[in-house]
């Protein structure tokens, strides 16, 4: 391949250097103090807790060390965690109860769950690729700038390497708990495992694609990891970045330091203009709604506005385009073994998300696979783990990396590894 990873990597640093006066959006939670102790104690901005009473050690005014902590809403108790605390966060072993029918269980670090055993936790290792993330492409870390890889390498000859990427607004942390099957499995089957810190955008822009470069090629150079036997793949957002970094390889190897072995996609949207028609009628129905709000506004503004406007970048940045015959970026993939994940189960989706079947990522996803399959890539499949999609903290969710069956997906691997 002809790409010069250094010029990359400068250039990386230049792009996320701009905008250096903007204000990051800390999402990730907020501090509340004891009223009675004056320990003060972090809760995720998902949390509606407006009180707190801990009882435990405390440091600096906030709390640390064993203790119990109870969080109040409006004067009701509406979570309890039990365990290690540093700097007000869950930091160690614990137990978090919360919402009723949700929790956490196990060792924790800075607030996130961090799920692995502790031979997984003695092999974790975090690399950190540049302490100057001004545009905000890992977000809920309390404004901190460190854009870092998460590597988990076992003993001995390394196989292979399978990288992991996030969803929008999940840490590497909860990426690795929500997969500590697969690592383990990684492990002992001698391939290495990479987490990236990205979980914004809903386009592979250049500055993301330059930070995965200088990760990859941060982690050959410091494991010494075989160029030629990578596996790439994500959940939700994480799926998208996979599928089109693959397309990049392909289309162009200067682009990109790996041409990925295979790719997969844990139900991650494929067709942009499809999800971006989505999140309007999501709005159209309730205005309030998060996520389509912030997937309109990532789309309008990196695509360059809606589908139908003049000079859209929609299929650009879009894996898979199902209004284009070729389906657009996805012949780049007609040699590639592919794997789309899902859960699809329109019924819990009516149930819990009042949406129907027209919003599932499954319509793009099984159009894709299709198109791949009709184009002549055999290797393509689309796998539908029906009910099988369960949330680490225990609730059913068919968005969830659980769709991705471990050993299965660990003998695919090195399938299309050797």
């Amino acid at each position: 391949m002809k790409f010069n990873s250094t010029l990359r990597i400068l250039a990386f640093s230049l792009l996320i250097g701009v905008n250096q006066n903007s204000t990051a959006q800390d999402l990730e939670g907020k501090f509340l103090k004891d009223s009675k102790s004056g320990c003060t104690v972090w809760f995720k901005h998902t949390f509606s807790e407006d009180s707190v009473y801990w009882t435990g050690g405390c440091k600096d005014g906030f709390a640390n060390g064993k203790g119990t902590m109870l969080g109040y809403t409006k004067g009701k108790r509406t979570s309890i965690y039990k365990g290690e605390m540093k700097h007000g966060k869950p930091n160690g072993y614990g137990a978090f109860s919360f919402w009723g029918d949700r929790s956490l269980k196990g060792n924790f670090r800075d607030g996130e769950p961090l799920f692995l055993s502790p031979g997984l936790l003695k092999k974790l290792s975090r690399t950190v690729i540049s302490d100057n993330d001004s545009t905000n492409i890992y977000v809920g870390d309390n404004n901190r700038k460190e854009l870092y890889y998460d590597a988990l390498i076992p003993d001995g000859e390394i196989r292979g390497t399978i990288i992991l990427l996030p969803g929008t607004w999940s840490s590497t942390e909860y990426n690795l708990s929500s997969t500590s099957s697969i690592c383990e499995l990684a492990i002992k089957n001698h391939l290495a495992v990479l987490v990236f810190s990205i979980n914004q955008r809903l386009t592979l822009i250049d500055p993301v694609l330059d930070l995965m470069n200088a990760m990859i090629s941060s982690a050959i150079k410091k494991y010494k990891l075989p160029e030629n036997k990578f596996v790439l793949g994500g959940w939700s957002m994480g799926g998208i970045f996979s599928l089109r970094y693959a397309e990049f390889a392909n289309q162009d190897s200067t682009k990109t330091v790996i041409v990925p072995r295979a790719v997969f996609n844990c139900d991650g949207p494929c067709d942009l203009a499809n999800i971006y028609n989505n999140f309007k009628r999501k709005l159209s129905k309730n205005p309030g709604q998060n996520e389509p709000a912030y997937g309109t506004k990532e789309l309008e503004k990196y695509c360059k506005g809606t589908p139908d406007s003049p000079g859209n970048l929609y299929n650009y940045y879009s894996p898979y385009s199902h209004h284009l015959n070729d389906g657009g970026n996805a012949k780049y993939l007609i040699h590639t073994p592919i794997r789309i994940y899902a859960d699809v189960d329109p019924v819990w989706w009516m149930k819990n998300r009042d949406v129907d079947a027209y919003d599932l990522n499954a319509l793009d996803q099984t159009a894709m696979i299709q198109k791949l399959n009709d184009m002549g890539n055999k290797k393509a499949e689309f796998i539908n783990n029906y009910q099988k999609g369960y949330r680490i903290e225990g609730n059913r969710h068919p968005h969830s990396w659980s769709i991705v069956e471990p050993i299965d997906f660990i003998n695919w691997v090195l399938k299309c590894i050797e």
